[in-house]
């Protein structure tokens, strides 16, 4: 919840600048745009104010599509600001996946050691003023984290730049504030046991998704998904010969089948090509767009040197060190190209910054619902044990809305989060184990859980439009309004679509 005095207090003197007065030759989609430019500059916590002050009545039911994709985070963002802790919607200062000692490490040519030193020194200070308001990471992210913090003072210390020693001792330093937090750092992973936990969860989780939204209740629908997926799996794996044990347990074992070890790194990604081909001829008539560009390999060295797969221009490069059966390739080209990231990137040009922040969820959801929409256009008929990949990543990205919220809201242990993650997709077939992927729960609330509900975000919404258009519905339609504007949240996914089929 926003405390509107402050609110008020803090946007009156931003008001006189911000003053949007309707030019008598442009329309209200350029005020809003200037609006939306001059935001990125201003307090977080004028920024929901600034944008309700502006005269919405104006813009017509396409034109209101970026103003209602802006609000829900806008709203979410203020709320945070004003918190005492977990400004940024990461709990802690420092954890291994965040605080400024990863940009330091660097040393970046546009850098400067003097810079780099005092915003690392910062964080520190925050990392104690923090555990003096009871903020502290859970063990387990403090040991995630300090090999990291150290690995990284001695790459500082083995550049020998000019300096370089001073960022050396505030990365150690650093260190040492954490490694005095661990003999007392608690088990529990929740944030619900952090000072205004839950509404601080909230908060987090509305900013990444863009949307209001009841945690408990997406566990819920989560949970059915997974269910769903589990069902559409036992029967594939039945007709494999698995018949025993759980689904995760025969996942576990087709994947262990010798016949699915990668051999022949051109092979598999010369089939990864031919997935690209077979779902482009499937297109026409569901997605009025194209991208070109197809997979390619991964250098080694790259992977090696802790790279991961990478989108380049048009072209995927996949990483082929990682341990994954060679039926677990076939969904992630449509994921990563098309009609997934790649796709979708041909329409992110010239997106106003906010928009970025304000629908952070929609990246990933829209790539998930890709690979979903790949499988209904028939991509992996013909193939069971693609389509068995398929339905092992969904139930990954299901799993994952379970486990964040699992964790966050109904107060799971960490052992707890891990084993019902191995029950619901058993092993991992992303680039992390389960058990980082929890540790990154713990470090970034709302992160994985928004990029699964963003993606159940559009599956729902197209069946709703689809019942509201009736025979004015068509999947070009839909898919087009989705696109066309970049980014959206969920609420200006929805008015896109009252837009487009004029609902």
């Amino acid at each position: 919840m926003i405390h509107r005095r402050g609110v008020l207090r803090a946007s009156a003197a931003a008001l006189a600048g911000m003053a949007l007065p309707a030019a008598a030759n442009e329309g209200a989609a350029a005020d809003l745009r200037r609006l939306v430019d001059r935001l990125a500059d201003r307090s977080r916590v004028t920024r929901p104010f600034l944008l309700r002050r502006f005269d919405a009545s104006r813009l017509s039911a396409r034109e209101r599509v970026l103003y209602e994709t802006l609000l829900p985070g806008a709203d979410a963002d203020a709320a945070l600001a004003q918190r005492a802790w977990g400004k940024t919607s990461a709990p802690y200062p420092v954890t291994h996946r965040n605080g400024n000692w990863r940009r330091a490490a660097e040393l970046r040519e546009d850098d400067r050691i003097r810079n780099s030193v005092r915003t690392v020194n910062q964080d520190t200070n925050l990392i104690e003023a923090s555990a003096r308001r009871g903020v502290v990471a859970p063990g387990f992210v403090i040991d995630a984290t300090l090999p990291e913090l150290r690995s990284a003072a001695q790459r500082v210390q083995a550049a020998n730049v000019e300096d370089g020693e001073t960022l050396v001792a505030a990365l150690t330093r650093q260190a040492e504030a954490l490694e005095a937090q661990r003999a007392t750092a608690p088990d529990e992973p929740g944030v619900w046991r952090l000072p205004d936990g839950e509404a601080f969860y909230a908060q987090a989780l509305q900013l990444q998704l863009g949307a209001e939204i009841d945690a408990r209740e997406a566990h819920q629908r989560a949970l059915e998904r997974c269910h769903d997926l589990q069902r559409a799996a036992d029967r594939l794996l039945r007709a494999q010969g698995l018949t025993q044990g759980s689904v995760a347990q025969r996942l576990k074992a087709f994947a262990a089948l010798d016949r699915f070890r990668v051999r022949d790194r051109d092979t598999v990604v010369a089939g990864m090509n031919a997935q690209l081909e077979k779902v482009r001829a499937l297109l026409p008539g569901v997605i009025d767009a194209t991208a070109t560009g197809g997979i390619q390999q991964l250098d080694p060295a790259r992977s090696n040197n802790g790279t991961r797969g990478t989108r380049v221009g048009a072209n995927y490069l996949v990483d082929m060190q990682a341990r994954r059966p060679t039926w677990s390739f076939a969904s992630v080209a449509h994921h990563e190209h098309t009609p997934g990231h790649i796709l979708q990137n041909r329409f992110n040009s010239g997106v106003p910054e906010l928009q970025q922040r304000y629908s952070s969820g929609y990246s990933e959801g829209w790539a998930i619902y890709a690979e979903t929409l790949a499988d209904e256009i028939g991509a992996f008929e013909g193939d069971d044990a693609a389509r068995i990949g398929y339905l092992q990543w969904m139930m990954f990205r299901a799993a994952r809305v379970v486990g964040d919220t699992g964790m966050h809201v109904m107060r799971w242990s960490r052992e707890r989060t891990i084993e019902q993650m191995y029950e619901l997709q058993g092993e991992s077939i992303s680039f992390v184990t389960i058990e980082d992927d929890v540790t990154r729960f713990a470090a970034q609330p709302g992160a994985s859980a928004a990029q699964g509900l963003a993606a159940m975000h559009l599956l729902e919404l197209r069946e709703r439009t689809r019942r509201a258009a009736g025979a004015r519905f068509t999947l070009t339609a839909f898919h087009d309004a989705a696109l066309r504007a970049g980014p959206l949240s969920p609420p200006g996914l929805e008015q896109a679509m009252r837009a487009q089929f004029e609902l």
